[in-house]
């Protein structure tokens, strides 16, 4: 199951800058599952379709990269500010997808729905 995600030119700037900036910390087949959900995101037109996975790489990369910035320039605040705010968001979007779509709950209520 996938979500699908509408992110505005200047969201899928800020993911593929921080999607960018991650990857070089990931080696094998991290990096290689890291590397499904950039190339969609790269190749996107006006929106997404991620799983629970992809949509955690997201926002890894996107605190990973305010966190970064936040280290290097002081004075870049508001900009470190959106990066955090935006990785919150697409985690809430996770978070909702994967209550929606919890196997497991599907998985008991079949079983009780047999007994």
């Amino acid at each position: 199951m996938k979500q699908t995600i509408n992110f505005s030119t200047e969201q899928k700037i800020m993911v593929l800058i921080a999607m960018d900036n991650y990857r070089s910390t990931l080696n094998g087949l991290g990096q290689r599952m890291f590397d499904i959900a950039y190339n969609k995101i790269k190749d996107m037109k006006s929106h997404v379709d991620l799983d629970g996975m992809e949509m955690i790489y997201v926002t890894q990369a996107l605190r990973y990269h305010g966190k970064a910035l936040a280290f290097k320039e002081k004075k870049r605040t508001v900009l470190v500010n959106r990066f955090r705010i935006f990785a919150d968001q697409i985690e809430d979007i996770r978070k909702a997808f994967q209550t929606k779509n919890n196997p497991m709950e599907k998985a008991a209520s079949a079983e009780t729905l047999t007994a």
